[in-house]
């Protein structure tokens, strides 16, 4: 029986298959290649957004317990009691006892991560804890004290610290207690929160995949927080990966693939968290990552072997049909980002590229939503503002707020109108730069004791007007807000001049009674 491969049909259909197969190879690799690279593109993009929004929820996390060590330096009740113990008397232990208690029903239980609540006084010595253990203790030489002691009124110090006392690191912060009667630092107050909360934030893994781990790295290249594979690794496990290496070496961020910690190759991001001395890390397995990319070229392979024709037109058709919906996914990224935030695609397949436009879309839908919202807050807060503005320019009394530093945030028409200044002249200027000394000076006097007291104070003011002096009865009063607290005094004045000196008249002017007399 002849050869069929040596007849010319056979021949022509080798030759066939041959060139059927080179461009179906040359297509099927460029495809897995392209394919590869979007999908490698898409996931660090994702990563990097992921890692970002982790940093900024790790850092409103610590700036809320910063928050609340200022809040606790405060508290009246707690100066108070630290004064008595301060400057002694027989009072002193009893005021001890109190602050204990205070310290351990009042404030403990107000944040769950809270380990401990200790006072210090200006030497150092703890006078006052939630722990026993801590009363007496020197802390003097720590950098916690001496950060504290440091910081002006409402201010504090936060960093993760190893705290012998506790014998394990965790977050310290401390804030200094100031006298409201002299304005002295009276101590320190200084909490301890456990490292523990932070899990909270870089366990949340949703959208990760099975091998997705977001975990904190330290300087020293130890694991922070804990690790999705390792029980226990929390500053016990060493992160010596090239990301890591990048920023304490040279503090440059990462993208890309590397091994992780345990050897294993990884897509990542990793982002500088420098004010805590931290490295933020969010990383998924390669292999997981490109599981798709995988299976779309074993299928390929799979219907090459079936058959030249069916393989080659199959592979065309899949090459053509995939790149499509990239070249859909690369339009649809690039007129969301020039602002056509209501295009969405249209999503009719079931498998991973699926999931992928419909992980678009909904991404679409979330973005579209927080800049409607977005938006519209501040349409609102505008509106808010120009009404404010309305309602203060058309009031006939001198309307001014000012920081605690005395200078200038907010003034009114009548004050325009009345000093002969505009706002763009008097905003972040003082009233020594607007009067003379001697009003400017009384003014900051009745400014600062409405700051001393935190009381309002109604008083008698004069100020320089073109037809002379005039008779002010200010309202002063101080101005608070959730995150800084005290920040500045409102004061609203109302002329009285013509009454004062009409009253002044009547004094002078005699009776008719007088008169005949």
């Amino acid at each position: 029986m002849a050869n069929p491969f040596l007849s010319f049909k056979g021949r022509l259909l080798t030759v066939t298959l041959c060139i059927t197969l080179v461009p179906m190879a040359a297509i099927a690799t460029i495809y897995c290649f392209q394919a590869r690279d979007a999908l490698k593109h898409q996931i660090l993009e994702q990563l990097k957004a992921v890692a970002e929004s982790k940093r900024l929820h790790v850092r409103s996390f610590m700036e809320a317990k910063r928050g609340r060590t200022a809040d606790f330096s405060s508290d009246g009740f707690i100066r108070n009691k630290l004064e008595r113990v301060v400057h002694g008397g027989g009072l002193k232990e009893d005021a001890g006892i109190d602050l204990n208690e205070y310290l351990f029903r009042k404030k403990l239980p107000l944040d769950q991560h809270l380990l401990t609540i200790a006072i210090a006084d200006r030497q150092g010595n703890i006078v006052s804890s939630t722990n026993e253990k801590l009363i007496g203790k020197d802390v003097s030489s720590h950098d916690i004290f001496v950060q504290g002691i440091s910081r002006g009124y409402g201010e504090a110090y936060i960093a993760p610290r190893y705290f012998p006392y506790f014998g394990a690191t965790c977050i310290l912060s401390s804030a200094p207690i100031i006298s409201p009667q002299d304005a002295k630092t009276l101590g320190v107050i200084i909490t301890a929160y456990n490292l523990a909360f932070l899990n909270e934030i870089t366990l949340n893994r949703v959208g990760m995949g099975e091998s997705g781990e977001i975990y904190l790295v330290n300087k020293g290249r130890i694991m922070v927080t804990d690790s999705r594979f390792i029980i226990g690794a929390s500053f016990n496990q060493v992160v010596d990966t090239e990301p890591v290496r990048r920023i304490v070496e040279g503090d440059k961020e990462m993208v890309g693939i590397y091994p992780d910690y345990r050897g294993v190759l990884v897509i990542g991001a990793s982002l500088n968290v420098p004010e805590y001395g931290w490295i933020l890390l969010a990383e998924i397995d390669e292999r997981e990552a490109f599981k798709p990319v995988k299976t779309l070229s074993i299928a390929a392979l799979i219907f090459g072997g079936v058959g030249v024709a069916l393989a080659a037109g199959i592979g065309i058709l899949f090459a053509v049909s995939t790149s499509m919906i990239i070249k859909e996914l690369t339009d649809a990224v690039e007129r969301l980002a020039g602002g056509e935030l209501d295009y969405r695609i249209k999503t009719i397949r079931k498998d991973e590229i699926g999931s992928l436009m419909r992980g678009f879309n909904a991404m679409a839908d979330k973005l579209s939503l927080e800049i409607t919202e977005h938006k519209q807050a501040e349409a609102s807060l505008r509106k808010s503002k120009e009404q404010a503005q309305t309602i203060l320019d058309n009031t006939t009394a001198v309307i001014y707020l000012k920081d605690t530093e005395g200078r200038y945030q907010l003034i009114n028409h009548q004050f325009e109108r009345l000093f002969h200044v505009t706002k763009e002249e008097v905003l972040g200027k003082t009233d020594y730069d607007i009067f003379p000394k001697a009003f400017a000076d009384a003014f900051r006097m009745n400014d600062r004791k409405v700051l001393d007291t935190k009381n309002s104070l109604v008083i008698e003011e004069i100020a320089p007007q073109d037809d002379g002096m005039h008779t002010y009865i200010s309202l002063k009063f101080p101005m608070y807000d959730s995150i800084d607290g005290l920040y500045g005094v409102c004061g609203i004045s109302t002329d009285i001049t013509d009454h004062t000196r009409k009253i002044e008249k009547e004094s002078h002017t005699p009776t008719r009674r007088q008169a005949d007399k």
